[in-house]
C-alpha cells in the first residue's frame, strides 16, 4: 500500500471510478473522481457531465460521514457538499479518502516550504 500510494503521489495524479447520488434516495450514478497535484474533478459518465472541478483550498475538506460505512464527502470550497461512494473495480473508500488528503495537504506544504526556504532548495513532490 504504501508503494502504490509513493507511486500515485510521484506520478501527481489518479482517477477513481465512483459513484454519485442522484437526486432520489439509494440511487447512484457513475462518475469519475480525478485526483491532480492541484485539485480535484467529478465527471458524471451521463448527461451531467462535469458535476464539479476545483482546487485544493484551505476550505476543501475531505470527510467520512458518521453511519455511512462505504460513503465519503468532499466539501468545497465554497461550501458544496458532494457524497460519493467507490465504484465496484475502485480501492476501498478509505483508500480513496487517505489519497486525497494526502494531495490536498501537499499544495499548502510546499507553499509554507517555500516560504521558509530559498528557491534552490525547495522539497518537491518525490519526497
Amino acid at each position: 500500500m504504501k508503494e502504490l500510494i509513493k507511486k500515485i503521489l510521484s506520478a501527481g495524479h489518479v482517477s477513481y471510478e465512483v459513484l454519485l447520488p442522484v437526486r432520489f434516495i439509494d440511487m447512484w450514478e457513475p462518475a469519475v473522481l480525478a485526483i491532480k497535484r492541484e485539485g480535484y474533478s467529478i465527471k458524471c459518465n451521463g448527461q451531467r457531465g462535469v458535476v464539479i472541478t476545483e482546487k485544493f483550498q484551505q476550505a476543501t475538506a475531505i470527510n467520512i460521514p458518521y453511519g455511512h460505512p462505504t460513503e465519503f464527502s468532499i466539501q468545497s470550497a465554497d461550501g458544496a457538499e458532494y457524497n460519493l461512494k467507490p465504484g465496484e473495480n475502485s480501492p476501498s473508500r478509505d483508500s480513496i479518502v487517505l489519497i486525497l488528503r494526502l494531495f490536498r495537504m501537499k499544495p499548502s506544504r510546499r507553499a509554507k516550504e517555500g516560504r521558509r526556504a530559498s528557491s534552490s532548495s525547495r522539497v518537491g513532490w518525490s519526497e
